[in-house]
């Protein structure tokens, strides 16, 4: 990532439990990696790599889990063990450090849905 590119914190948890996550502005090389990740798990995959897979995009309306997970450096373990409230407010640090990102998937899911 570059130099120029935008970062913030976002803490999340509470006492002794809390952490600071990094929440990065995407380069367009990521933005690119973000979109071409497919989480699918294949067609052998287990109930429980479904499930993943289904909250992975669905959870949130606007973005997966796997798009979060490169936006602010989380990997799949440290995802699983924060609350909904907790990836709001990195999601909500997200948009605002990338709004052109989440407005051209936001475009592109409607061209999908009209298609």
């Amino acid at each position: 990532m570059s130099d120029a590119s935008g970062k913030a914190v976002v803490t999340v948890g509470k006492g002794d439990a809390a952490f600071d996550v990094v929440v990065s502005e995407l380069t367009v090389a990521q933005m690119r990696q973000v979109i071409m990740s497919n989480p699918w798990p294949g067609d052998g995959a287990s109930e429980e790599d479904l499930v993943h897979y289904q909250l992975d995009n669905y959870l949130f309306e606007d973005c997966r889990l796997c798009d979060l997970s490169v936006i602010a450096g989380l990997d799949k373990a440290k995802l699983s063990s924060l609350t909904a409230s907790e990836l709001r407010k990195i999601l909500a640090k997200a948009k605002e450090l990338n709004p052109d990102f989440f407005a051209a998937v936001g475009r592109m899911r409607a061209a999908r849905a009209s298609s």
